[in-house]
């Protein structure tokens, strides 16, 4: 599910990337429950940015405007346990860090996500009663020019059904991606030039999935 757009909304109408119409089943409540749910986790994300931006020495709002019309999905995941023997590199999803600013996690408890800590081993996240796990994006990374470091994780499979709800927070669209000069020391240069938020998840879709790449000329 994206953001929750009018068929009028004049960026749509422009055929701006990655913003499209949501397609809903026809179940009672079900659309409703979904954007509250969404709408609630948008709201807490810009929360935390507003604590990122302070933590990154910039001012509290910073991230505001660039998180009002994101380009954000929610995901209601399913992982079925394995049914037999898994050999080796037979995940539920394989090792990888997310592309956007930060995700929201919801889980059920069942075992299955592990993270890699810097200079460690995978360790199993521990699943905290009414807590959310939240994972920094590679964008944010590019952000703070590797003060922040994306998490690199994977979901191992369960012993059992397992549910999560993953909330993608990527910035808008149009949003300029830049290095914040209060991430720079003194005579430090940016690691990344400055990039729209479209163009940078372009730009990680396309190397990430071969028929999005442009075929080479003969």
């Amino acid at each position: 599910i994206g953001l929750e757009l009018p068929p009028d909304d004049p960026g749509l109408l422009a055929g701006k990337p990655f913003y499209g119409i949501n397609l809903w089943p026809e179940l009672d409540g079900w659309r409703e429950t979904v954007l509250e749910y969404y709408d609630a986790c948008w709201t807490l994300g810009r929360l935390i940015h507003r604590g990122f931006a302070l933590d990154l020495g910039v001012a509290e709002n910073f991230f505001e405007d660039k998180l009002d019309h994101p380009i954000a999905t929610l995901r209601l995941l399913h992982y079925p346990p394995a049914r037999a023997s898994v050999a080796a590199g037979q995940d539920g999803a394989g090792e990888h860090t997310d592309y956007g600013n930060l995700t929201i996690l919801a889980t059920d408890g069942v075992a299955g996500l592990q993270v890699r800590p810097r200079g460690g081993d995978w360790i199993d996240a521990p699943a905290i009663p009414g807590a959310f796990v939240c994972n920094i994006g590679d964008c944010l990374m590019r952000w703070s020019n590797d003060v922040y470091v994306s998490t690199p994780h994977r979901v191992v499979m369960p012993v059992k059904d397992r549910y999560s709800i993953a909330f993608f927070l990527d910035p808008n669209g149009d949003a300029a991606v830049e290095v914040l000069p209060s991430c720079l020391a003194p005579g430090q240069v940016a690691k990344y030039p400055p990039i729209t938020g479209a163009e940078y998840l372009r730009s990680r879709l396309d190397a990430t999935y071969d028929h999005r790449k442009a075929p080479a000329l003969s």
